[in-house]
């Protein structure tokens, strides 16, 4: 999956045990090792730090999250539905700073995130891509 190369993810905030002290920040996949399920995570000023796969945070593609609100639409409130509308816009747009602020607003309402994020595990497990069309593309 070298589509995670440079992937945005976000090192869970609630992890206890994190020597690089960078709970509930951003950075970028420079690698992973499937075999011993940890990512290598660069983060702004030359910080690096070792993960595992299960405790990086991940937005979801954005197909799964605009299908996530047509979906729970009587259930969600109005305001989580518009920030996860503002996340798939967010997800639209591509850039990194983009991602960066869809990650933030997704872990900052408990919620919106259940409906928005996935651990690194999970996204690796579940064979997610970026681009569901070009997941399901590659299966035909």
């Amino acid at each position: 999956m070298e589509e995670l190369f440079n992937k945005s993810v976000m090192v869970h905030p609630l992890l206890t045990n994190d020597p690089t002290r960078m709970q509930g920040q951003i950075g970028l996949i420079s690698e992973i090792d499937y075999e011993k399920g940890e990512a290598q995570v660069r983060f702004p000023y030359e910080v690096v730090g070792i993960y595992p796969i299960s405790a990086l945070l991940s937005l979801l593609p954005k197909e799964m999250i605009l299908a996530s609100i047509q979906e729970k639409l009587t259930e969600l409130e109005p305001k989580e539905i518009r920030i996860l509308l503002d996340i798939y816009r967010l997800q639209q747009d591509g850039r990194p700073g983009a991602i960066e602020e869809a990650l933030r607003w997704a872990i900052a309402y408990q919620n919106v995130g259940k409906h928005s994020t996935i651990s690194l595990e999970d996204f690796i497990e579940r064979g997610l891509s970026e681009n569901i069309d070009r997941q399901q593309s590659r299966g035909r």
